[in-house]
């Protein structure tokens, strides 16, 4: 083959090495490991909080104290509590407390659960709430800024009202419709001001984010 025919296969050569020698965008990925423990699942509080939750705070106290960069966010209370009250040693309390001053841990949500807001009745959304968050507040002083619905499955309009109300700088949430999602995740609507009702005012909305995928991750 002479130079005429190899011309069409070298000129698609250089196009493609020019297209991929060009310099890409660099891309921020952020990585916060997150626990996720069922309250109420399969086996009941304490056979849970045995063969797995209390391993969770244990080890996960441990890694963030190897390395400075390391973050983990906290939410459900209940097994927290439990291991707080009845398995953490006095170090391990000392490390907590050192890793929420340097806000390398953080509690989101704050309540008891991840209540399943489509289903569960706005007395006991609060109730659980105010309980989890007063036992953070008495014990470390501190209040969730973020409130954290991966797992529950639909979202009522009680939810952005109440979790305004309850303090909240914003809000994710995950599991919903998937024609929903896939339309805002093509219109790249996955982030919006949510207010339960037209007639609500504006201290009674939050910003919301939807996770981008189908499980606990974006």
């Amino acid at each position: 083959m002479g130079l005429p025919g190899w011309l069409p296969i070298l000129t698609q050569l250089v196009v493609l090495r020019f297209l991929v020698a060009q310099p890409m965008e660099p891309i921020r990925v952020f990585m916060v490991p997150h626990s996720h423990m069922d309250v109420g699942w399969i086996h009941t509080v304490q056979e849970s909080l045995q063969a797995y939750a209390s391993n969770v705070y244990t080890s996960v106290v441990q890694e963030l104290m190897l390395q400075e960069h390391r973050c983990f966010i906290a939410v459900e209370q209940e097994y927290f509590r439990l291991w707080w009250d009845g398995i953490a040693s006095d170090r391990q309390k000392r490390q907590v407390r050192h890793l929420l001053a340097t806000r390398r841990l953080e509690f989101v949500i704050g309540g008891q659960v991840m209540h399943d807001e489509a289903v569960t009745h706005f007395d006991d959304q609060i109730l659980q709430l105010t309980e989890g968050h007063g036992f953070l507040y008495e014990t470390f002083g501190i209040r969730p800024r973020f409130s954290w619905q991966v797992d529950p499955f639909g979202a009522s309009a009680t939810t952005p009202t109440l979790f305004a109300l309850a303090g909240f700088h914003a809000h994710i949430i995950s599991r919903i419709d998937y024609d929903l999602k896939g339309a805002m995740q093509k219109n790249q609507g996955l982030q919006f001001v949510w207010r339960g009702s037209p007639s609500l005012a504006a201290n009674q909305e939050i910003f919301t984010h939807v996770l981008d995928q189908y499980s606990y991750c974006s």
